[in-house]
């Protein structure tokens, strides 16, 4: 499962380029796909199998690390964002500023460090 981690690698990746091009709402896109293969590849080592959910709260709620847990609600606003842009940003006429996708990108490159 490897993999998971690998593609969640090149979605952070492609969140960067897209924040440097000013394209907000793939940059959060990107992030999503991250942290949602992110949270599955860590499922996955600790239980040998992941759920079939893209909801980012019920991932992290899997998880049960109290670090993760605490990473979540200290920064749950952001994760709104993030999880509501896997909808959004395909099917609405939404424009993410430039400021949330910043912080998203932020959030994302410090949540690195964990896989």
């Amino acid at each position: 499962m490897e993999f998971l981690k690998k593609n969640a690698l090149k979605f952070l990746s492609e969140a960067e380029e897209s924040f440097n091009k000013k394209d907000y709402n793939m940059t959060m896109f990107f992030i999503e796909q991250f942290f949602q293969l992110s949270l599955k590849y860590i499922i996955y080592k600790n239980y040998g199998e992941f759920p079939k959910t893209h909801s980012l709260k019920l991932l992290f709620e899997i998880i049960k690390d109290e670090n993760l847990i605490k990473l979540y609600r200290e920064n749950l606003d952001t994760f709104r964002e993030i999880e509501l842009s896997y909808i959004a940003s395909r099917y609405l006429d939404v424009e993410y500023s430039e400021r949330i996708a910043k912080e998203s990108l932020e959030l994302a490159k410090r949540f690195k460090e964990v896989l």
